[in-house]
């Protein structure tokens, strides 16, 4: 990025916010504060009852998302976060953790408004299915964010809210599960407000051990059976992860109107993985040429560091504050995999091979917000923000016929930094025009990287000026009715590794190589949702269509001698439209139910693939939880999900589903026992098909078996109090 750019940039942006500031003094002035008081603080006391009630409903709506309050979920209380995800509606997740929305997975994850680095990368499956749910208190899905958050992730974003969101005067829970084998967890949190100062912390762990099974085969047709090659291979393993968190936070109230906060958290994942691959070559007549067995032992460690300080201050007026917020976040990840082969069959000599690989990646973020009220139901937001993120990539590899003889291959050595700036201007004006609110943004985002490929001596050096425009709106039909929309342009890009130009060894039978040219994911999101809520009551119908051009995709080149190179271009465009519906409701005093699905129509065009690709499929998503309450004290949940056959480029992915059981006995206000059973019909498999003219690859992956949990939870303390929101990460005012 050049300078002038960038100074152009920031100079027409103050240069709006100054003209612009005489024309906001004088709408401020003719403001009616009352009226305005009065109406955040009716919307207030509503969304307090609804999180800290159970009796009212768990669906809470706003201008662009919707809010899932979790705290009912017994398998939350047991589970990961990806068996909490898996019950929010519009959301997927595979069985290997894979997180995608309404079908696309460029999803971006945050954390209680903010990114995490554990949340980033090829690691992020393996966290969500680590991470304990009992820490979520609240799903916020987001599938048109508004011009204050980042564009990044083209299905849109998905906000974790922690449990701490809502501290007491003196509270302290502990929360602890176990199956009696090798799986468990343990939470504890904490907060004590006093004096205007707000402390809070929690701490948990959690340990789980399961097995997999795997099935893959690859077939080149010949001219004749003898030129046909299958190859086919088998593993079987065992996967433990253990992941760790500590986090604590103050608040601190320095007088009326300036609050200062601040918070430390760590994050450590931990996996390890011991396997068994038999791999078998043969001809269309069936005589094998090549059969091996390989055992691999292999380790993946990550650990996140994160620290956060911001300060608001609230102005004259209702909504009117200016808000400034910094945070620092450095994390460090290390794969090791030690492999020996020995072959049965076949010309190839038995070797012993060891790879790994550190990431370092330390990110800073800067965002200043300003929020000035102009006149009833009237607000202006404007804001800067900027990101900086440094990743040093380090792989390295050997090999050799025994450990002792182990000498560097080239092949497995890679070494690249990494570093991107980002600089963001954004404005959002919302206004009625009757029973209409609409709030319209615009984002303007400057980005330059600079990619070093250390090894193969390398620069690549980019940058790009982009803008994003949104819209979202709500119209109330009736007193139980109302219709709400929304527009808004998002963006993929590349990660790192995508970019890397370097050609990585994945296995004797797979590379892959990154593309410095790649270009970011467009896609322009349009929704319509028609809402009904009466009493205990929530209904609700979403039509959607998103438009992708430039879509990153494999690209997968047979390069003989039953290797695969696979490369990753901008050739996708996609076409996504399809219905959502949620359900939610009761059955007398007793029972209650939420049910939702998600039916799309999916098109897919890649003309820069060899004779083109058009690929068409429809795939839907449906998920169903009812509660039972026979007594004030018992709690009976069944419920379950079923993801539909999706499609990709050159590949499609088969239908899968599990169904889950719990209960919760609550013994006082403070001490409940819960017990639950995952995949009790034990249906946790997946299917995989890639078809290229070269060659057609199978795969099936196979699961742990059911699993039940016992569990505990103990509260104590006096009762919450309302918290001073935090930092404004762009949620919207828009009346709902």
């Amino acid at each position: 990025m050049s300078n002038r750019t960038l100074l152009l940039t920031t100079a027409l942006f103050f240069g709006c916010l100054l003209s612009a500031a005489p024309a906001l003094a004088q709408d401020a002035n003719q403001d009616p504060p009352v009226a305005a008081e009065e109406e955040e603080d009716e919307e207030s006391t509503e969304v307090d009852e609804i999180l800290v009630q159970a009796t009212r409903s768990d669906i809470i709506t706003a201008a662009d998302r919707m809010i899932y309050n979790v705290s009912n979920d017994v398998q939350a209380q047991t589970g990961s976060v990806a068996d909490v995800l898996r019950n929010v509606p519009g959301v997927e997740v595979d069985l290997q953790g894979n997180v995608s929305l309404r079908g696309d997975g460029n999803v971006t994850i945050l954390v209680d408004g903010r990114p995490s680095a554990m949340l980033r990368g090829a690691s992020r499956a393996d966290v969500l299915q680590a991470m304990s749910g009992s820490q979520i208190e609240r799903v916020e899905v987001i599938t048109n964010p508004s011009a204050a958050f980042s564009p990044e992730g083209s299905g849109g974003i998905i906000n974790l809210v922690t449990r701490t969101a809502q501290p007491s005067v003196t509270s302290v829970g502990v929360r602890a599960s176990w199956d009696g084998g090798e799986r468990g967890n343990l939470s504890l949190s904490g907060s004590r407000t006093k004096d205007g100062l707000t402390l809070s912390g929690d701490i948990g762990l959690r340990h789980n051990v399961s097995d997999v099974e795997s099935e893959s085969s690859r077939l080149r047709p010949g001219a004749s059976p003898a030129a046909t090659i299958l190859e086919e291979s088998v593993a079987t393993g065992e996967n433990t992860n253990t992941f760790g968190n500590a986090r604590i936070s103050a608040d601190y109230d320095l007088n009326a109107r300036d609050r200062i906060s601040g918070e430390l958290s760590y994050r450590a994942f931990e996996a390890e993985n011991d396997g068994l691959q038999i791999f078998e070559r043969a001809n269309g007549l069936g005589t094998v040429s090549d059969r091996y067995e390989r055992l691999q032992t292999g380790s993946f460690a990550n650990s996140n560091v994160g620290g956060r300080l911001s300060w608001r201050r609230k102005l004259e007026g209702n909504q009117h504050e200016l808000a400034a917020d910094f945070e620092v976040d450095s994390s460090r990840s290390e794969r090791d995999l030690d492999l020996f082969s020995t072959t049965q069959i076949g010309s190839e000599p038995d070797f012993v091979q060891r790879t790994g690989g550190d990431n370092q990646r330390n990110a800073y973020g800067f965002k200043l917000d300003y929020t000035r009220p102009m006149g009833e139901r009237r607000l202006l937001k404007i804001g800067y923000e900027g990101d900086l993120g440094m990743d040093e990539f380090d792989s390295f590899g050997w090999r050799g016929p025994d450990e002792a003889s182990l000498a560097p291959v080239a092949a497995l050595t890679n070494r690249f930094d990494y570093e991107e700036w980002i600089h963001a201007a954004y404005v959002t004006y919302e206004r009625p025009f009757g029973d209409l609110d609409v709030q319209a943004g615009l984002r303007i985002e400057q980005v330059d990287f600079t990619l070093d490929q250390i090894t193969d001596s390398i620069t690549v050096q980019r940058d790009y000026l982009k803008a994003y425009p949104t819209l979202n709106f709500g119209y109330q039909l009736t007193d139980s009715q109302r219709l709400r929309g929304g527009y808004s342009r998002r963006i993929s890009r590349p990660s790192p590794q995508d970019l890397n130009p370097y050609t990585i060894y994945i296995d004797p039978q797979n590379l892959r190589r990154g593309n410095p040219d790649l270009d970011p994911e467009i896609t322009d999101s349009f929704e319509l949702t028609w809402q009904l809520r009466r009493g205990p009551t929530f209904y609700a119908v979403t039509a959607f269509y998103r438009d992708s051009s430039g879509g990153v995709t494999d690209v997968s080149q047979d390069l003989g001698g039953g290797v695969v190179l696979t490369t990753r271009e901008n050739l996708g465009e996609s076409q996504r439209t399809g219905v959502e519906f949620i359900v939610n409701g009761r059955f007398g005093p007793k029972v209650t139910y939420n049910a939702s699905g998600t039916l799309y129509q999916q098109d897919i065009s890649i003309p820069g693939i060899a004779g083109g690709i058009e690929r068409s499929g429809t795939s839907g998503t449906a998920r169903a939880s009812i509660n039972w309450s026979p007594t004030d004290t018992d709690f009976f949940q069944l419920n379950g999900f079923y993801v539909g056959e999706q499609i990709q480029a050159q590949s499609e992915r088969s239908a899968f589903g599990m169904l889950n059981i719990g209960y919760r006995r609550k013994f006082t206000d403070n001490f409940s026992l819960v017990l639950t059973g995952t995949n009790i019909l034990d249906t946790a498999e997946i299917d995989s098909f890639t078809d290229t003219p070269a060659f057609q690859d199978r795969s099936r992956v196979r699961f742990s078996e059911p699993t039940y949990y016992i569990g505990l939870t103990y509260t104590f303390g006096s009762s919450p109090r309302r918290q001073e929101p935090a930092f404004d990460f762009g949620a919207p005012s828009v009346p709902q």
